[in-house]
């Protein structure tokens, strides 16, 4: 939730609420020269709303498994997590794995090493973040964002190439209205 917070407004509240199961953010960035739309569907990860969740994977592009550095619980609930992705999601969406709370050192009950070893297990990109200092979350979100559009940019290219062997005419689309990317947080 911090995170969402930090990355739509640029700002870091140590007294955000989470009431309603699901929290919904948009921000804009610019990658390779293009707008993105990117709508941030937040769940928070927390157990008692994972019904409600399942229904916003259907149409995720991208999603971020976030667990708290000092928290060992919330580390161990990410398999269960990419678990219910697997069974939900679509099968081609973008995971990344977070941990959260890397200003917090002094306080680690889960290193980076186990949270990279997690990542390579899942074959999913890992990062560690801080909501509080800003570290690395523009970077975590421009990341997904980029995977996301390498791989729709691929499957637009191999749809072209696969036609009925004709030639394929491709025009630009000169709009300046904004692509949307889907990204859930858990």
């Amino acid at each position: 939730s911090c995170l969402s917070f930090r990355v739509s407004v640029n700002k870091f509240s140590m007294s955000f609420f989470f009431l309603a199961g699901i929290d919904f953010k948009i921000r804009t960035i610019e990658l390779d020269g293009k707008k993105i739309k990117l709508q941030i569907w937040d769940t928070a990860g927390q157990e008692r709303f994972r019904t409600i969740t399942t229904a916003y994977y259907r149409g995720a592009m991208g999603i971020m498994l976030v667990y708290d550095i000092t928290n060992e619980k919330s580390f161990d609930n990410i398999k269960n997590w990419i678990r219910n992705i697997e069974e939900h999601a679509s099968s081609d969406v973008e995971r990344m794995i977070l941990g959260n709370k890397c200003d917090m050192n002094d306080k680690r009950q889960v290193s980076k090493e186990r949270g990279e070893k997690l990542a390579i297990d899942y074959g999913i990109k890992f990062l560690e973040t801080s909501a509080k200092s800003s570290m690395n979350v523009e970077e975590a979100f421009f990341i997904l964002a980029r995977d996301i559009m390498t791989k729709l940019n691929r499957k637009m290219n191999d749809s072209n190439s696969s036609g009925a062997g004709g030639p394929v005419k491709i025009t630009e689309n000169r709009s300046k209205k904004a692509s949307f990317f889907r990204c859930l947080l858990l």
